[in-house]
């Protein structure tokens, strides 16, 4: 496994960092995080992300989830089985899921991890920014998006 690292940012999110990809975790409000994707997972941070997630579900059950895969390149296929136990094994946990993406590839493996999770409609793929920001501004209100693109 490759070496990644974490940290903690000046605005209080978390980076978990390695030469190809990061995952950034802010938490704008109890029960929602909002996780960036960028970059391309072949399985070098292991469990971590899903670790990083313990706490709120722990804490703040059940969780809303905003993940933007817009600058995700990919994910080896034993990194998406682990997304796709994860979410299953959570649902209860869960309060929703949405996804935003406008790659056609992220968006067919978000489909596929919904499908496979057998999560119904807790998962949302969004391929439109606005519907995504509009269900985000729903969980936090205040939160504003680092990403946000037009």
């Amino acid at each position: 496994m490759a070496a990644f690292r974490r940290e903690t940012l000046e605005d209080g999110a978390v980076r978990l960092a390695s030469e190809r990809c990061r995952f950034t975790f802010r938490r704008p409000r109890p029960g929602v995080v909002s996780l960036l994707i960028e970059g391309h997972d072949r399985g070098e941070f292991g469990t971590a992300p899903m670790d990083e997630l313990r706490e709120d579900l722990s804490r703040y059950a059940p969780v809303e989830m905003f993940i933007e895969m817009d600058d995700t390149t990919g994910a080896i296929v034993p990194v998406q089985e682990a997304w796709t136990e994860w979410f299953s094994e959570n649902r209860s946990a869960l309060k929703s899921v949405s996804m935003l993406t406008r790659s056609k590839y992220m968006h067919f493996t978000a489909e596929v991890v919904k499908l496979f999770s057998r999560t119904g409609e807790l998962i949302r793929v969004y391929l439109d920014p606005a519907s995504f920001e509009e269900a985000m501004a729903r969980a936090a209100p205040d939160f504003v998006r680092l990403r946000a693109r037009g």
